[in-house]
This record gives structure tokens, sequence and C-alpha cells, in this order.
């Protein structure tokens, strides 16, 4: 689908994706199931509804350029696996 907004707000929506997929893992790498952790990836999901409550299916555009530009996803909080279509396509970061 066609994004009907400008180049320049699409980009500051994916940046603003990537800060929060950054802020997430750093979090989520010390503590998974913490209240940080727990508190950004809501914070991921206020923002992607957001999204998709403006662009409706272009949301998601964004959304996948942003987990693509920061090659990091949100993780399920009960499973604490990756929850992101790039899983299928390379594997998910793993933190030793």
């Amino acid at each position: 689908m066609h994004l009907i907004a400008n180049e320049e707000t699409i980009d500051r929506l994916v940046a603003q994706g990537v800060l929060l997929l950054q802020a997430f893992h750093a979090k989520h790498y010390n503590d998974p199931r913490g209240t940080e952790s727990e508190f950004l990836r809501g914070s991921f999901a206020g923002w992607r509804s957001a999204l998709h409550t403006e662009y409706h299916e272009g949301g998601e555009e964004i959304v996948d350029r942003a987990v693509a530009k920061s090659g990091l996803s949100i993780t399920d909080a009960e499973t604490g696996t990756i929850a992101s279509v790039l899983q299928r396509i390379r594997p998910p970061v793993i933190y030793t």
C-alpha cells in the first residue's frame, strides 16, 4: 500500500520505531520480565496502534521499515520468543 504522507514524516516515524525497539532490547537484555521491559513493550504496541489508526494498513509498512532498519523486533511477553515476520527470514538475536 502506498502511504499518504510526506517522506520526512515517514522517516521520522520509522526513526521513532527504531528508538523504541532499541530501548526495549536494552532493557529486555538485562531483565526480560521486568517492569521497564514490559513498559517499553507497551509503548511499542501503542505506537503501532497509533500508526494503524492514522495510516490503516499502511501503518504496518512503517512498523516493518522500523523492524528492518533496526534488525530488532519485539518478543512475546509470555514465551520470550521473537514475535516478528523477520523471524522467518533470519534467526532471532540471542544474547549471551
